[in-house]
């Protein structure tokens, strides 16, 4: 089993039409943003202006999007809307939409190419959690697990390793489960963690 521990202070920033971004995890990690050859990305973005703005455009991409903070209105026109809150509403929608937003908010984006599949839940409760269950869609086992702390602090202890520990903005990547189904006990400290599955081969 692999584990990486991807501290915020060590994520590049960079800016976009409404704000700034920050790139936790691209895979392959040869892929770019840019080029939109990666199948699957994990970021942040802060938007800074009360006024509309655009998504940057991801067709052939599905998009995960949850609030860390503030209250955005997002519109994907000719679909629906919708008022997004932190850590309660999860927006599932196609990167290739029209889509913008409004309000001074931080989210969290999972980014899937189209063919892979993928899962994204809030957990706000300390307990033990399953990791390496199979995906409903295609019956293969979710191959990567990320775990973001949105905010406090979270022990994440595998099997019998040491626990890892996880502060406000850092990110546990978890690959190549052995066995392929293990438990994870999860100790939140007034702290609110995104859960990200991936089946990614």
């Amino acid at each position: 089993m692999e584990l990486t521990v991807i501290r915020e202070e060590s994520v590049i920033t960079s800016h976009w039409a409404g704000g700034e971004s920050k790139q936790y995890y691209i895979y392959p990690p040869t892929s770019s943003y840019s080029n939109r050859d990666f199948l699957f990305r994990l970021s942040m973005a802060t938007s800074t202006t009360d006024e509309e703005v655009k998504y940057s455009n991801l067709e052939n991409f599905t998009r995960y999007l949850v609030m860390l903070e503030g209250t955005s209105q997002v519109f994907h026109k000719g679909y629906y809307n919708i008022i997004m809150t932190p850590y309660k509403e999860i927006d599932i929608f196609d990167g290739g939409w029209e889509s913008s937003g409004i309000g001074k908010v931080t989210d969290f984006n999972m980014m899937l190419s189209k063919g892979i599949k993928g899962k994204m839940t809030v957990i706000d409760n300390s307990g033990n959690h399953i990791i390496g269950q199979i995906c409903e869609v295609n019956h293969m086992q979710y191959n990567k697990i990320a775990f973001y702390c949105g905010q406090g602090t979270v022990n994440i202890t595998l099997s019998s390793d040491e626990p890892v520990i996880l502060n406000k903005g850092d990110l546990l990547l978890i690959e190549d489960f052995v066995p392929n189904i293990i438990d994870a006990d999860i100790q939140l400290t007034d702290a609110k963690l995104i859960r990200m599955d991936i089946c990614c081969y």
